[in-house]
This record gives structure tokens, sequence and C-alpha cells, in this order.
């Protein structure tokens, strides 16, 4: 079997993020050390012979017959392309959801009626293309602008949440559903002075309290679109609820927020947070998973924190890294067997010199340094470290 889930966070056991399967009588033994019970990916065991059941499961069984939580069957998305070839249609997808968004905020300005079937035609082809390889809107994700906060912002958080809802195995028309109402979470903000959402200073208590009704104004001009449905509507109305109960704008505790705004409360975040803002800086992809990690329990599920930490990787897409070998490089795509194993682009070599050429290192081949040790990744650097703009290796 193949255990691809915990009954607590990976970090607090000795496994990490890796994902394992079960080949001895001594994992099972740990896991029942650790663990009430588990989760396994049938897709990735490995069928056992009728013999070695009756001597290893069997033996086990009523021992450790609590260990064993199966998992209903879901959709599931392997990678399919490879990024170099996924790049290009991942572009020109994000390209066009920018433009739809353009056009939405434009209408809504006017007074003119959104037309849903409109935003549901632009997220189809970054659906199609995330489901094709994610990592490819996750490296381009990374090219934020802060100028652009307001258009990119929606865009790439219901990117994120697309790719979330992949690795949780949801229907295509969930993700579209989800893509839809994450992409919509911030319209009511349009019905808000333009002079507070600029305002660069601290808010009052009255700006504060109008600025968070943006949540019940972007619910109800959803609600009367043409096309629109519960799960949509409910995404941006609870994409600012938090699982102590302490968020807004009904106060709703974790056990009753939808499952899709909970997504939306998480990709908001996290995108809002790694984005460079005219108020605020961006802080880098490591750090916010840290931070969110730090946040489980209290704004954001546990359980969720941990599969989207999962789902992005412990070292997302676009974070520079020091390797142990001294070099230094640009993570551009996950390993999703081993999330501490991704592929690196190399920028700088072991003396901080600029690459002619950018060889790519595939961590997950368990490639050897000069010495014949196995290379790793020593830490995160921040943003912009050694002067590296990632956009000029993306582009």
């Amino acid at each position: 079997m193949y255990v691809s889930r915990l009954d607590r966070p990976w970090l607090e056991t000795r496994y990490l993020f890796q994902g394992f399967r079960i080949d001895t009588p001594a994992d099972i033994e740990e896991l029942g050390r650790v663990c009430e019970y588990v989760y396994v990916d049938p897709d990735k065991g490995v069928t056992a012979t009728r013999t070695l059941e009756t001597q290893l499961i069997r033996r086990e069984k009523d021992k450790y017959a609590h260990v064993f939580q199966p998992v209903s069957t879901f959709p599931v998305y392997p990678v399919v392309t490879s990024l170099e070839e996924e790049v290009g249609a991942s572009r020109e997808s994000r390209g066009n959801v920018i433009t739809v968004v353009s056009d939405i905020l434009d209408e809504v300005r006017s007074g003119r009626r959104v037309k849903l079937q409109t935003v549901r035609e632009s997220v189809s082809g970054m659906i199609a293309s995330i489901i094709r390889n994610p990592d490819a809107f996750f490296l381009l994700s990374q090219l934020k602008d802060k100028d652009n906060y307001a258009y990119a912002h929606c865009v790439d958080a219901s990117g994120l949440a697309v790719a979330f809802g992949c690795h949780l195995g949801f229907s295509r028309q969930e993700l579209e559903n989800l893509a839809v109402g994450v992409l919509l979470c911030d319209i009511g903000k349009l019905q808000l002075p333009a002079e507070l959402l600029k305002k660069p200073g601290r808010l009052s208590d009255n700006e504060f309290a109008l600025v968070r009704r943006h949540v019940e104004f972007g619910a109800e001009m959803v609600r009367e679109m043409k096309g629109s449905n519960d799960e949509i509507v409910s995404v941006v109305m609870h994409h600012h609820e938090r699982h102590n109960g302490k968020g807004y704008p009904n106060q709703v505790p974790g056990h009753l927020i939808p499952v899709n705004g909970r997504i939306a409360a998480l990709v908001d975040c996290y995108d809002a947070i790694t984005s460079e803002r005219a108020y605020s800086q961006a802080v880098s992809a490591y750090d916010a998973i840290n931070m969110i990690y730090e946040w489980r329990d209290k704004d954001f599920q546990s359980d969720m924190v941990e599969q989207f930490i999962q789902c992005i990787g412990l070292y997302p897409t676009g974070t520079i890294v020091e390797l142990s070998t001294g070099e230094v490089g640009v993570v551009i795509s996950q390993n999703r067997v081993r999330r501490l194993r991704p592929r690196v682009m190399l920028v700088l070599d072991k003396q901080k010199v600029a690459y002619e050429f950018n060889p790519v290192l595939d961590l997950i081949e368990d490639p050897l340094d000069d010495d014949g040790k196995p290379v790793e990744i020593l830490y995160p650097l921040a943003p912009h470290s050694y002067g590296i703009d990632i956009s000029d290796y993306y582009l």
C-alpha cells in the first residue's frame, strides 16, 4: 500500500511530505506508533501476491486493523505534458483570463450585465492547461506586477484554486465552479470608493467595516448574473471566513464553511502575501508556506493546509534556492512523488558566477556532487537574492 496521507501533519513525523509505500512490517510498526489511522492511495500501491498477503497482511491484520482507512475513488489528473511544452499554452490561457477580467470590470463600472458564460469559457482553457501540467501556471503566476495586482491576483488565485482542486480530486464541473467563484471573489470592491482601496495608511473602524462589505456586495452581484449557481456564490461569500470563526462577514466556524470557501480563503491569502502591492512587500513562496502552516487550526483548517503544501511543494515553483554544491537556482517544477526533490534551473555556479546557459537539475534523479554525495537543497533564499530576477529566466 502507498500511504498518501496521515491523520496528523507530515511535518510532525519523520515522513515529511514524501509519501511512501509500505514494504515491511517495520513500516507498519512505525505508523502504529505515530498514527491512529492513515489514508492509502490504491493507484500508487503495488499488487501483492497471495502468498505475501497471507504472510504479511493477515499476520498484521488483527494487531493494526485500526491503522488503515481507504479513501473513495476520485478523479486523478496525471501530468501529461512537460513544463517546456505547456508554458506557451499556459501563458496564452492566463492572458485570456486577465483580458476577460478587465472586460468584466469595465462592464460592471458601466452598468452592463456580466455574462457568466463568457467567464466560464475564459477559465476553460486555463483549467485544461493546469490539468495537463500545473507547474507551467505556477511558474507564470510568479511574474507579478504590483501595478496590475487587481487583475493578476484574482486570476492567479483562481488558477491556484484549480490546481488545488485537481490535487483534491474535484470533477471538471467542480473545478469550473471553483475557478469562476475565486475569479469573482473581489468583484464587490467595485462598489467601494477607489480612494478607500488605495489608502496607504491604517483604516478607521468605519472604513474597515465598509471594506468588509465587499463580500456581501460581491455575492449579491454574482447571484444576479445569468448562469450563476449556489456553489459559485458560496465561494464569494465565504472567502474571508476563517476556521476559528473570526472571519467575516458572518463569523462562520470552520466545520460550517463549505469546502470551496475554505479553498478560496487559503489561495486568496497565499497569493496576496506573495504579491508585491503598493502598500505591502511580497514574501517568498517558501516563507508564505511557513506562515500559512503556523496559521493552521486558527485561520485555516489543518488538513486543508497540509494538502495545500503537498499540492504546491515545500519549495514552491519560483523559489530561489541554494544547493549543497554552493550553486544557486530557481525551482521550476515539482516532483509529485517526492516533494522535497523538485526540478531546479541553475542560475549561479558554486562561485556565484552566472551560467551562460542554464542547466536543469532534477533532484529526483539523485544527482551526486564532486565528492559523490547527493545534491540537496540547503535552504531557500529571499526573492531577488544575488540580484536574480526570475522573470529573466522564465520568459
